[in-house]
């Protein structure tokens, strides 16, 4: 990307000019092939007509940056994403800007950051065992709806702190038939060229999101009235007793809609990305041998370079401009919506060597270059379940190396498909798995480094 001293051009940068049914097709069908071949044509800064939104595309780290340095008075996020508001409602952190975004985060980002975060390291052990206990051995089986299961376990019981039973396994039920409206690609088809305003209006979506909504708000009600609430530690008590500068808690309505955007969020794009991680480890017989052998830092490193050869979602969060500004040497009007695209920025071979190999050590005792690892956006619209998500992840993939050895089934990592906006490995991401001979190493109740400290400083409280 070059800047010159000259004026900035005004509007919106070209881009393909294929009809929007096409580039909607395209973006669907072929995401790595739409994004490559508009940088290839217009360069780092580009424009693209998608469904109904119009996208000012950003692929340099330079422009990304320059982005992510302009606050909440100035862009929109919320906005921009208004699209997902009949699934996840408009009372969250992902849909909420200004000043009422940035009081929200500060109230459900510490359930989800820090110590707090740890406490659910033998939960996200426990569910990945009892997945592993009857996978099929010897044969080609895809590890996405495996991945599925384990990451909506964890995000139910981390959530509610509900134990296995009937009312985790209806809500679990719910959930899934409700998120075949963006999962399901006829059904996000539907999803896409309908509009929310439309979709809001269908019978089906309608039944299914009552039936979800209810027993979200029963188990609010529920939790409130708990004798142990203060004792709890679960994300959904933990929200119960947050409160913000003037004192005031989150409402039913509120607490329902982050619960729900934790809930769609915090297990697709998990699985997506342990997913891509377990197609890649089967391909390199030699890391995976590390990774079973515990090298310290590795299971962290490899979900790291996973989630930049492979963001599940190709987007940063958008951002809507409230007024006329320069960003990447174009001067663009107000209400242009803006996004980094994570995979652009991501295989450029001026950032990374061999930007299209999957290396498990790239990133071992070293961090991604400012603005150029975008998986979970940033600035400060970054997700906040982030932490939580590269944790789980790393355990995760932890804990299987313990137990299963795999190998390639011939999926070519270059090909894809999609989950709604989130995109998977194809064909599920099929391995074949057998059991590991002996363990390379004991399992162990926590393998995190700050286990220990953590353990120590519970003791230390306690005196």
């Amino acid at each position: 990307m070059t800047l010159t001293n000259q004026a900035p051009p005004r509007g919106l940068p070209p881009g393909p000019r294929w009809p929007r049914a096409v580039q909607t097709l395209r973006f669907g069908l072929d995401p790595y092939g739409l994004f490559e071949s508009a940088h290839r044509a217009f360069g780092d800064v580009f424009t693209l007509r998608v469904m109904a939104e119009t996208w000012v595309i950003l692929a340099h780290p330079d422009a990304v940056r320059e982005l992510y340095r302009h606050g909440p008075d100035e862009l929109d996020s919320g906005v921009a994403n208004m699209s997902l508001r009949p699934l996840l409602g408009t009372q969250n952190v992902l849909l909420l800007d200004g000043g009422e975004h940035l009081r929200r985060r500060k109230l459900v980002l510490p359930p989800l950051h820090g110590e707090r975060m740890l406490a659910y390291e033998e939960l996200i052990r426990e569910a990945t065992r009892r997945e592993l206990a009857d996978w099929p051995l010897g044969v080609p089986m895809p590890t996405l709806p495996r991945m599925h299961a384990i990451t909506l376990q964890v995000v139910l019981r981390a959530v509610f702190g509900l134990e296995e039973g009937e009312r985790l396994d209806r809500l679990a039920s719910s959930l899934r038939r409700l998120m075949t409206w963006t999962t399901d690609p006829r059904r996000g088809l539907v999803f896409g060229f309908l509009g929310p305003d439309r979709l809001e209006r269908l019978a089906g979506f309608r039944r299914q999101l009552a039936e979800v909504d209810g027993q979200l708000l029963a188990e609010i009600a529920s939790r409130r009235e708990a004798a142990d609430l203060g004792d709890r530690e679960d994300i959904l008590s933990l929200l119960l007793r947050a409160r913000d500068e003037d004192g005031e808690a989150l409402s039913d309505r509120e607490l329902r809609d982050e619960l729900m955007t934790l809930l769609v969020a915090g297990h697709e794009t998990t699985a997506a990305a342990l997913s891509w991680a377990l197609t890649e480890v089967a391909r390199d017989p030699q890391a995976q041998a590390r990774l079973a052998d515990g090298e310290p830092g590795l299971a962290e490193a490899a979900i790291t370079e996973t989630l930049r050869l492979h963001p599940p979602v190709p987007l940063g969060s958008l951002r809507r401009l409230r007024g006329p500004m320069t960003i990447a040497g174009w001067q663009l009007p107000a209400g242009a919506t803006v996004a980094s695209c994570s995979l652009l920025v991501h295989r450029r071979p001026d950032v990374y060597t061999h930007p299209t190999e999957w290396q498990v050590d790239r990133f071992l005792r070293t961090r991604p270059p400012a603005g150029a690892w975008l998986p979970f956006g940033g600035g400060v619209r970054r997700c906040v379940g982030a932490a939580f998500a590269q944790f789980e992840a790393r355990t995760v993939l932890d804990e299987l190396m313990r137990t299963l050895e795999l190998r390639s089934a011939g999926t070519s990592s270059r090909r894809t498909g999609r989950r709604g906006i989130v995109i998977v490995p194809p064909r599920g991401g099929r391995v074949v798995a057998v059991r590991r001979r002996a363990p390379t190493r004991p399992a162990a109740p926590s393998s995190h480094p700050a286990a220990p400290a953590r353990r120590g400083a519970r003791r230390a409280r306690r005196r």
